[in-house]
């Protein structure tokens, strides 16, 4: 019962951000994808929300230009990039009491009636027992939220609590060194998927990692042994995404 509520409640608070759709994958929503184990579906609810925030990288602009402009959106977005972060990082904390690190992306996007500041990393390392947000998202005219926690817990956990956003630890960046290839440090690999659009999460279990890599065109999954280190079990998705420039959202990028 507190799985399916779990489900709900990320449905309902994806769906406040004016068809936003932060979730646009229909397979994620099937009988197969609720009866998978708790840390299987949080990996699809972490990408999905995370590939609708990398989709957008063609829809730029320093300001947005709609002639249609709610006059709050216009005064909002002149305030330029920097302040409208700021903003939208001290409403979180007001609203959830955990604030983002500063090591988190931000993008700020805007239409006729909304600015929407997005916060993430495009990588994700859920050790065993935690949970953590991993990311948020904030209409900052509507003061909406949304949140992406990956809850990698045996026991149930009250999913309607909030979460402090997890910042990865140097043991942390270690363990993703190893999982993504131990020759090439964590920034680089940060910087890489960054260059490439691309996002991965990271899933502990007692003997393997679950890694999920996303591109704006594929899903692709393995487990990684943890002591040899050897991959198995790959699976590929091919996906198709919508661009927020074609819901009429621009980026305002200084």
């Amino acid at each position: 019962m507190l799985i399916k509520t779990f489900i709900h409640q990320l449905k309902l608070g994806i769906g406040q951000f004016n068809g936003l759709a932060l979730f646009p994958f229909a397979f994620l929503w099937t009988s197969e994808i609720e009866a998978m184990s708790l840390s299987a579906r949080n990996i699809l609810y972490r990408f999905a929300i995370f590939i609708s925030i990398m989709t957008n990288t063609q829809c730029s602009s320093t300001h947005p230009k709609m002639s249609n402009m709610d006059p709050t959106v216009k005064e909002i977005g002149n305030l330029g990039k920097q302040r409208i972060v700021q903003m939208a990082r001290t409403l979180i904390l007001e609203n959830s009491g955990e604030k983002i690190p500063e090591s988190y992306d931000a993008r700020v996007f805007a239409n006729d009636s909304s600015v929407i500041v997005l916060f993430d990393l495009p990588i994700h390392f859920a050790a065993k027992n935690t949970a953590f947000y991993y990311g948020a998202t904030v209409d900052v005219v509507s003061k909406t939220f949304s949140y992406s926690p990956i809850i990698n817990t045996e026991a149930q956990i009250n999913a309607f609590k909030h979460f402090p956003f997890h910042e990865p630890s140097k043991v942390d960046m270690k363990t993703i060194e190893f999982v993504l290839g131990g020759t090439t440090s964590y920034r680089k690999h940060r910087e890489s998927l960054n260059a490439r659009n691309e996002g991965v999460t990271i899933i502990e279990t007692d003997t393997f990692y679950k890694v999920q890599v996303l591109s704006q065109s594929q899903s692709s999954q393995y487990n990684l042994d943890k002591r040899t280190g050897i991959s198995s079990e790959h699976r590929h998705r091919h996906i198709k995404t919508e661009p927020l420039s074609e819901r009429g959202y621009v980026e305002i990028i200084k």
